[in-house]
Order: C-alpha cells, then structure tokens, then sequence
C-alpha cells in the first residue's frame, strides 16, 4: 500500500472511531441539558415515542468530516457547503429546541439562506468548469439559477427524508458510494469517502429505536454536499439516478399537496412517502433496507449503462 493510500485509510477509520466515541458523550450532554427533539404533531403517533431524543447530532459528523477534509485535502467549496448548510440547519435546529416545537426557522427564512449560500457556490465552481448543464452549454445566468435550485432542492430532500430512523443516512451512503466509479482522481474519491466514515459513525446510535437524530444541522448539509459535489464534477445526470429516494420524497410531498388543493382528496395516506408505508403496516427497519436498496439498485442500472469497460 502506497503512503498516500495508509494515510487515506488511517484518517478515514479514525473519522469512525472518533466518532463512535463522541456520539456517546453528546447524546449524555444533550439529555443532561434536556434538549430533545419536539415531534410534528401532524406526524404519526408510532413516532410520539420519539418525544425527546436528543437531536443535532449533524454537529458531531459534519465537524469531523470538516476536520479530516482539510487534513485530506478536500476543496474549499465541499467543506464551506458543509459549514453553510450545517450552520442553517443549527440554526433551524437551535429554534426549535428553543420555542419548543417541531419547526425551526420559517420556510422562507430557510430557503432564502439556502439560495444565497448557493449562488457563492455557483461562482466558485464557474472558475473551472464550463457553464454546462447536462453537459448542454447554457448562459452563466441560466446556470446560477439551475444551481440555486438543485443545491436548495437537494437540501430539502434530504430533509424531508430524514423521518425515520436511519433512513437519511442510509440512501444518502448509497447515493454517494456509486459516484466512486465515476471519479477521476484522488480528491473525488477523498470527497465522497470523507463524509460517509463519519456519518457511519452516527447511524451506529441512529438506527431505530435512535439515541440521537441528525437534526437539519445534518440533514440540510448532507443534500447540499451531494449536490454540490455532482456540480463541481460536472455528474449532474448520474446525480438524478443515484438519488431516486431524495426525488421520490419530494414529488411525493409536491403530489399530495397539489392534490388535495385541488381535488380535495390525498394520493397517500401521508407525505413524505415513508409515512405511508409506515402507515400500511411496515416496520421502520424495512422501509430503510427496502428505499436503500431500490436507490442502490436504480444506481447500480445506470451505472451499467453509462461505464464503458
């Protein structure tokens, strides 16, 4: 093994260890506090035991993948994404834990940060990338605003699937893990393997029945990484086919939604999709194994076509 690669190797597994010994500590620190999460009321009663669990815990692996990304080498624009979206996810997290409610920030207050963070990252990637979207050329303005919309949309998703124990974590890993069949070089592969040790870490103490959540502090950064990410290498394309679970939520919500305005009836029995599935008798632990594994699968189909062996 080359000396670049056992020093790769020995930061990413001290990223797990570290954070398998942190975990602990937080979890213990927030209950003293007694600072928990406060459950939507309109969710579903199989979750009100989860009245208290301590949250935020997108702190502990978000600042360890901060640390071992500069140790490594990451670039400036991966980690300034985790410190942006992390910080407005804190910030949702800290006012919900402060008025003691389920909701945090506004939504407009909310997406208002998220776009501006984004429009930064869009002209930081136009420094060395051509304005191309699907690999189409297109004015710079146009591409400000498909970048505003992707990094916002993505940030979102995740969050709206982060409604069940584990379940954000897990499409999030497999919807990192196939972009590295697709990288070029030894800061792609750093960049997708950097973030995924740590959070490993977390789903330790986050599957169900969890001992601590990701908060938005987590969730918000992990959707707007991943999107960052295909942005900067230019795989937005593969980006829609490895994150079909982030889409599905989304649509499922804009669905329902649109429905009853306009209809006056519901397509599933509750949004995001998961609560559905829940609500028809499925155990947490399935819906996780069942939506990764889709998500892998439709990941792995794409790859099959796109990789040229």
């Amino acid at each position: 093994m080359q000396t670049s690669n056992l020093f790769l190797a020995t930061v990413l597994i001290a990223e797990f260890l570290i954070g398998l010994l942190a975990f602990p500590r937080y979890i213990g620190y927030m209950k003293k506090l007694k600072l928990g999460q406060y459950i939507r009321q309109e969710g579903p009663d199989l979750h009100n035991y989860k009245e208290g669990t301590p949250t935020a815990g997108g702190i502990v692996f978000l600042s360890i993948a901060l640390i071992a990304g500069i140790v490594l080498g990451v670039k400036k624009e991966l980690l300034l994404t985790i410190l942006f979206y992390g910080f407005i996810g804190f910030l949702d997290d800290f006012v919900s834990i402060a008025k003691k409610r389920s909701l945090g920030l506004k939504a407009w207050q909310k997406l208002a940060l998220q776009m501006l963070f984004s429009v930064w990252i869009a002209f930081t990637v136009l420094q060395y990338r051509e304005s191309t979207i699907f690999g189409l050329p297109v004015p710079k303005w146009f591409f400000y605003i498909f970048t505003m919309f992707l990094i916002s949309g993505y940030s979102n998703a995740t969050n709206l699937t982060d409604g069940l124990d584990g379940l954000a974590g897990w499409v999030f890993i497999t919807s990192s893990l196939p972009f590295l069949l697709l990288a070029n070089d030894y800061n792609q592969v750093i960049s997708i393997l950097v973030l995924i040790m740590p959070l490993l870490s977390f789903l330790v103490y986050n599957t169900r029945p969890a001992k601590v959540f990701m908060g938005d502090t987590g969730s918000l950064a992990l959707g707007a990484y991943i999107s960052t990410y295909a942005l900067m290498t230019s795989n937005e394309l593969p980006l829609i086919f490895f994150t079909t679970i982030f889409l599905l939520e989304t649509i499922s919500v804009i669905l329902q939604v649109g429905s009853f305005k306009l209809r006056g009836k519901r397509i599933f029995k509750m949004a995001p999709i998961h609560h559905h599935f829940e609500l028809l008798g499925w155990p947490e632990e399935k819906i996780v194994g069942v939506f990764s594994a889709w998500n892998l699968a439709i990941a792995i189909t794409y790859l099959s076509f796109a990789l040229k062996f």
